[in-house]
């Protein structure tokens, strides 16, 4: 589809965090020491296992995923920070992580106040984007995982059946598909006028967002690697898990892997 001339934040955002971005956006991950989230951090040490049989496991294993990924300092005290600006929350946390970001302000006349920072991270070897969208005035935060490629339109009538279904048994969060250039992403939010912001907030929300974010690209990437996905939901999880054991499955042996 056509795009108009004018580019809108969010569109120049998107094509930061893709891989084609200039390199002073993602050169943080070809920098082993300042990488962010690199995988000695927060890989997990237990082996993928196949999906079952509908998408509410997707769900659980995102949500095991969170409960193992590491943080830098653990040892550290929450710092309640609810009379602190949340972009200073965030730039204070991202600064301690020695995380490069991009940090967009608020146009002129933004009655909303909102912020945008964008950075990449990778998790399980797989890189994506992540955008921090803070509206000051109503207090709130949304956190975005960026998957790192495009669903072709020959590919978003099934991505888009799936969504839905996930959706469905979602308790947090949601994923969500822009049909006009195929991208995915996963969104969770918090009200920080009701919950407050702190060190420990910030960092378990993103978690949630880097596991659940993970899986999604798994799963859509053996979306788009079927050639002629069905367009019914028991047929499609069922080529989504076979090309998902086709992946993961290894017969077992005497010899060390």
């Amino acid at each position: 589809m056509s795009q108009p001339n004018k580019l809108s934040l969010w569109q120049k955002i998107k094509r930061l965090l893709t891989a084609s971005a200039p390199q002073s956006v993602i050169d943080g991950i070809s920098e082993p020491a300042q990488s962010s989230l690199a995988d000695s951090d927060i890989d997990n040490t237990t082996s993928k296992t196949a999906p079952k049989d509908d998408t509410t496991q997707s769900n659980e294993k995102a949500q095991a995923n969170a409960s193992h990924l590491k943080t830098d300092n653990p040892s550290s005290e929450p710092q309640n920070h609810s009379d602190t600006p949340i972009v200073d929350c965030l730039n204070q946390y991202f600064n301690d992580k020695q995380w490069h970001y991009t940090h967009y302000r608020p146009k002129t006349g933004d009655s909303q106040q909102s912020h945008h920072l964008s950075l990449r991270m990778r998790h399980k070897k797989i890189d994506c984007g992540y955008l921090f969208r803070v509206q000051e005035k109503n207090k709130l935060l949304a956190i975005y995982g960026i998957l790192p490629f495009l669903i072709p339109e020959s590919h978003q009538s099934a991505a888009l059946l799936l969504i839905t279904q996930i959706n469905y048994d979602m308790l947090i969060g949601n994923l969500e598909m822009d049909v006009n250039d195929g991208e995915i992403r996963y969104k969770n939010a918090i009200d920080v006028e009701a919950v407050g912001i702190d060190t420990e907030i910030i960092e378990h929300s993103l978690q949630s967002v880097v596991a659940m974010t993970t899986v999604a690209s798994e799963l859509f990437g053996d979306l788009i690697n079927n050639q002629n996905p069905a367009e019914d939901m028991q047929t499609l999880l069922t080529e989504l898990r076979q090309q998902s054991d086709a992946r993961t499955f290894f017969l077992p042996t005497q010899f060390v892997q």
